[in-house]
């Protein structure tokens, strides 16, 4: 149980890392993240339940300049526990909403420390001393998050089921049934968020036909997804495919004429 708690500690070092030292490898969306602690834990189609869901509700919590909120550390955490307990996924944003609060209040702090890295490297700068100055400008940032990011969700995972077992029995149903209809509320906005750029009048009909199907037809998602692409590649030879076989409306790629 240590080597994994470990391994989940640093999938979230990694998270928190990947946009400020290793570019933007979307390793911050709760669907990598849950899914990778999935396959730590031997459980990856409940990862990928639990990523799924916090995804949504992440959709919803849009961010205003600097001012967000960050679920990926309670998901990983949540998708942890939910599967080392054998809990539901609605136990995962039980436990989740707590530690991303932890997590805001963590960065909070960290971020005040971060702030003095600033003026100590300024101070360095003025000294001269440029070598330190660059080991805290490229060092001692990177290694407070990652102290930020893997202690909490160490120490949360290492505890075990037992601990979090003990924590939902207290905690009373109305209130795990309040969050699990605000979670879903804010999931169905993250959902219309999401559509919103990608729906228009073009296009709106195959969504609604992609609803009606999946409500009244019985199909999983895999046969629709099939009967979709099949659906698209007959509607592109339709709209691009020659007139009558003559060549008179054959496209070309390079032009800049709008068809």
């Amino acid at each position: 149980m240590l080597l994994k708690s470990i391994l989940i500690g640093l999938v979230s070092v990694f998270r928190i890392l990947d946009s400020r030292v290793l570019g933007r490898l979307n390793f911050e969306r709760p669907l990598i993240t849950c899914t990778i602690v999935g396959l730590i834990l031997g459980d990856v189609k409940t990862g990928l339940l639990v990523g799924a869901q916090m995804e949504m509700i992440t959709l919803g919590m849009m961010s205003v300049g600097a001012s967000g909120i960050d679920m990926n550390m309670g998901a990983i955490t949540g998708c942890a526990l939910v599967i080392m307990s054998g809990a539901s996924i609605e136990a995962a944003l039980t436990i989740a909403l707590p530690m991303t609060l932890l997590d805001n209040l963590l960065d909070s702090i960290a971020s005040i420390i971060r702030i003095n890295f600033c003026h100590l490297c300024d101070r360095y700068v003025d000294e001269g001393n440029y070598r330190v100055a660059k080991r805290v400008h490229i060092a001692y940032g990177p290694i407070l998050y990652s102290i930020q990011a893997f202690i909490p969700v160490f120490v949360a995972v290492y505890l075990g089921s037992d601990f979090i077992n003990t924590i939902l029995r207290a905690v009373p149903e109305f209130i795990m049934s309040g969050i699990s209809l605000g979670a879903n509320i804010i999931s169905f906005f993250g959902f219309a968020m999401l559509l919103s750029t990608m729906v228009n009048k073009k296009n709106v009909v195959f969504f609604l036909l992609g609803f009606f199907i999946t409500a009244f037809s019985g199909m999983n998602l895999t046969g629709i997804a099939i009967i979709s692409i099949i659906a698209a590649i007959v509607l592109y030879q339709l709209k691009y495919s020659d007139k009558g076989m003559s060549g008179e409306n054959e496209v070309d790629e390079l032009s800049d004429q709008k068809l």
